[in-house]
Parts: structure tokens; sequence; C-alpha cells
């Protein structure tokens, strides 16, 4: 009979990186109840072994804490825009218009008149032509669908003139606050909506089956790349996903343990009381979203000086004014939530510290740990304000591989994207910024822009184009500080740091076994490195030998 005594789980012989206070190096972890019970050498932890003790051998395996993916949309895979049934329409898999619309013109063919035809992964700027499709042409090969082609991101699409229709859309509705109805030279609608959300409600919501499903099957993509937490950051602003994520966990379909972000408007609309913290260490109330700028990629991210390859400095990407950010924004403290603003801009990030600084001057809260999210282009003024006021940045640290060539030619030129993502100031003045995916801006299956940690930290630590461009060398962090975005920093973040986030006697035993260490191969060869075993509460979720 197992003594009461002994751990359920051992992991021996392994450099574990602990990612404690004084990033300790160990060499075995045991595990008891879903705990930590003891960490140290394998003398150390000797005592700890019984009969029932499962004893797993890791020598020349590298140990390192469950990856806590910071910023994700996970419901949103479940839903019909996002499904994974969409086409991709990538311009790796689809350099061409005539390719694109072929694709569509096929599905077409396929389906009944009136249904839907998605696309995801849409990159106008990486398209031989350089450009969107026009509603005319997408006319032309789906007469009888509606049809909704999204950028990589979701921050724009391009509809037909059967969709435009559905969604009440003419010429002559005016923009709304905080986006863009493209129109051409004469007035016309050319299908291309930037920053238009209300496109996002015509298609048929999915049903909570979907939903579920569509968690159950990122699931298993998370615990092959090491995600043990997630931040999901905005959900449709309706109960089925938040239903969907209750069920999914009973179910044990969805085992990443969860902090979520409802958005402001949806919570302030249906404040059911829940603050920052209600929940347990499987699903979690976060605090709330919001928005203040837009995506570059859409020229919605507000600028102070103009875009390279557009007139534009993005300000018609705002969504809220300074006077009616300060406003939404202490709402959100007044009622004790913790706040995370999407800002990417050096504007709109301005914008997001004002109204924040605001906000805690009327009334101060200790360690409130606001968020900015993305924090593409701030200015090193808006950080170290950041740093005063204790606001987190959470970055997207595959920018300058994923898109550093488009920032340089199209966005924002050479000067500006070699400060972006800048982790290594951040880091330098004392902040603790985390890291994410935004999946499924990408996510773990895709075939370019997969959402692995392991590889957002090799773009971390190279900052290379996929051309092969330096792009801001001077931002360049040390594998161990990007090892630490993605895990103590994370549960930082989420006010979860003292039950997670690194390998220590008393916290959740959420563990990964890496077939080599990322603090000693090649910076670039860390995107290659294999997660061999998922760790969850104790429980190894998932073996790369089956």
């Amino acid at each position: 009979m197992p003594n009461a005594l002994h751990a359920d789980l051992v992991l021996k012989g392994a450099t574990i990186l602990t990612m404690d206070a004084k990033d300790s190096v160990a060499q075995t972890v045991a595990v008891k109840h879903g705990r930590i019970v003891g960490v140290g050498t394998d003398a150390d932890v000797e005592g700890l072994i019984g009969r029932g003790t499962h004893v797993l051998d890791c020598r020349g395996k590298t140990i390192v804490p469950g990856f806590i993916d910071s910023h994700t949309h996970n419901t949103l895979v479940g839903e019909f825009r996002y499904s994974f049934d969409q086409l991709n329409t990538a311009a790796e898999l689809n350099p061409t218009l005539d390719g694109l619309l072929a694709k569509i013109k096929e599905r077409a063919a396929g389906v009944s008149p009136g249904e839907w035809i998605g696309g995801r992964n849409y990159d106008p700027n990486a398209m031989r032509e350089g450009r969107w499709p026009t509603r005319h042409e997408l006319d032309a090969v789906a007469p009888l669908n509606p049809v909704l082609i999204t950028i990589r991101g979701g921050h724009a699409c391009v509809a037909n003139t059967r969709a435009l229709e559905l969604a009440g859309i003419t010429r002559d509705t005016p923009d709304p606050e905080g986006g863009v109805i493209d129109r051409d030279e004469a007035g016309d609608l050319t299908g291309v909506l930037r920053d238009v959300h209300d496109i996002r409600a015509v298609p048929p919501p999915a049903t909570l089956a979907d939903l579920k499903d569509g968690l159950a099957r990122l699931n298993r993509m998370y615990l092959k790349l090491g995600i043990t937490s997630a931040h999901d950051c905005g959900a449709a602003p309706r109960p089925e996903p938040y239903r969907a994520y209750q069920e999914a966990v009973a179910e044990d379909r969805w085992q990443i343990r969860t902090y979520l972000f409802p958005y402001l408007d949806y919570v302030l609309a249906h404040d059911a009381g829940l603050r920052t913290g209600f929940g347990d260490d499987r699903l979690r109330m976060g605090g709330v979203k919001l928005f203040m700028d837009g995506s570059i990629q859409c020229f919605t991210c507000a600028f102070r000086e103009r875009y390279v390859g557009r007139d534009t400095r993005g300000w018609e990407g705002l969504r809220y004014s300074q006077d009616k950010a300060n406003d939404a924004v202490m709402e959100a403290h007044r009622r004790g939530y913790q706040v995370a603003i999407h800002a990417q801009g050096d504007w709109g990030i301005t914008v997001a510290v004002n109204a924040i600084e605001q906000a805690l001057d009327r009334l101060p809260r200790p360690d409130a740990r606001h968020r900015i999210e993305h924090t593409l282009c701030p200015t090193i003024d808006d950080l170290r304000r950041m740093k005063r006021l204790g606001i987190i940045p959470n970055f997207y640290l595959f920018h300058p591989w994923f898109w550093g060539d488009q920032h340089i030619k199209n966005f924002i030129g050479p000067e500006r994207a070699a400060r972006m993502v800048p982790a290594r100031t951040a880091i330098d003045l004392g902040l603790r910024p985390c890291a994410h995916s935004d999946c499924p801006v990408c996510t773990p299956d895709d075939p370019v822009w997969p959402s692995n940690p392991l590889w957002a930290m090799a773009c971390a630590t190279t900052r290379k184009t996929r051309t092969g461009a330096d792009i801001g060398p001077r931002e360049r962090i040390t594998p161990l500080e990007a090892l630490r975005l993605y895990t103590i920093n994370g549960a930082h973040a989420s006010f979860e740091e003292k039950i997670k986030g690194s390998i220590e006697v008393g916290k959740l035993a959420d563990l990964i076994v890496l077939a080599e260490n990322p603090l000693t191969v090649d910076t670039w060869h860390i995107k290659d490195i294999a997660v061999e075993k998922t760790i969850v509460g104790g429980d190894i979720l998932y073996d790369i030998a089956g």
C-alpha cells in the first residue's frame, strides 16, 4: 500500500529550470495530489519515492514550468468566421488572386445556395497583386452565396454583395466609430471592411456544441506545445462561449487552466457581480478587455506619424476619444476589475496609458496590474509611465519574424520597426512583460504561422524577419528572459504567481519535458525543440511517445 508521504510522480535526472526568484536549476521534481512536494537533486527527493510512485528517468531532458499563453481567443476557434473548416486563404498557400478565386468557386460549387463561405488568414499585402479581391470578383465566383474572407488577426475582411446586403451595409452607410468601410473613387463599396465589427454578427452563430468541439480540438494542440494555461482576451459577446468553457472543463474536454477577460461592454451590460479572481485554478474570472485602436496590417493602429504605405496615421481606428477612454477605464477600475487594453500604435498606447493613469490617480488601488495588450510600438516615455503605474505590457513576440518585412516596407519603415515589440527596453526598465500568440491569429496547427511558444522565444532572441533581415537587434532578449515571459511573468499577469509559473514546492504541478535545453541551443533552433511530455496538475496529458 502506498505510503501517504510518498510522491505520486517523480521526474529524475533532468535539467530543471525552475524559474524561481533565483533562477535555480534542479535535477528532480516530485509531485503529490497535483502539487509539487519536492525540488532538488536526486538525493534530495529520494525519500519521497515509494512503491506506488511513478518514476520517470529524464536524463538528457530539460523540464520547465508549463507555458502560459497570455492572450488568446480560444472559443473563436469554434465560431463560424474562424472555423478550421473554412478556407485557409494565407498568401503562402494562395499567392495569387486567380488561385484564391478558383478556390472560392470550387467551394461554392459544393455548398447549397445561401450557405456562407468563409476564409481565414488572408494577407492582402503579401499577395502577388498586393490587394484584396473586390466584392464584384467574389460575386462572379460565388453568385448564390454570401462570402466573407477575413484577414489574419480578424481586424478586416472583404465581403461580397450578398454578405454586405445581409449586414445592411450600403454605399450610404457611415463609417462606424473606430472602423472604415472602404469605397472606391466613385464612392461605391469595394467590399473591404476595416475594424467594422457588425459584420461578425451576421453569419449564423456557432452552436454550444461547435464551441465545445473547438475547445476540445484546441486543447489537444495546446498540450502538444506545452501550453498549460491561457488567458482568453475576448469571446463573442454572448453567454454561449462562457457556458462552453464551463461545460468543457466539467467534461474534461478543456484541460488548459484559463483566465477570462470578457469584453467591457458585454460585462457592463450583464454584470453578475463577479470580479477579478473569482473561480478556481481551472477557470477563473480575470478582468475586462477593451480596444483602443486597431491593427497595423489594416492601417487602423493609431500613430503619431503617418504610415509608409498609406497617407494616414490610423486615427480612424481609434475606438475612443481620450475623454471616453478615461470614462470607460475608470468605470471598470471603479468596479474592481483588472483592465486589459488592446493598443498597438504609439498614439493608441498613449491614450490607453493616459486612461489608466487617470483612473489610478482618481481611485488609487495598490497592485492593480492593468495591462496593455500587444504593446506593439510604445514610446520610451510611455514605457516609463507603465513602470511607474504598474502596468503590464503583453507582447506578441512573433511580430519581427511574421510581419517584420511588411512593417519595414508597407507600414512604419525601418526606424520605427526596429523599436517595435521592445521587450529588451521593457525588461531593462523593470517592467514584467508577458507574451502571447493571440490564437487564432496563429494556431498550433498553422502550416505557416504556428502559435508555438518556443517559436516565439526564438523570434524574440533573434529579431530576424522572414527574409533574414535584422529588425531591432537592440531589442533582443536572452533565452532565459524569453522563457520567463511565458512562465512566471504570465502567472504574474493573472495574479497567480503564488500557485504557478515556476517549479517550487506548493505550486501546481504544471510541467513540460523538453528534448533539449532552450538556454544552451542555438537561439533560432529553440523553435524546433520538441515537447516530449506535458503535465497538468501532476497528470501526463501529452506524451510524444503516445
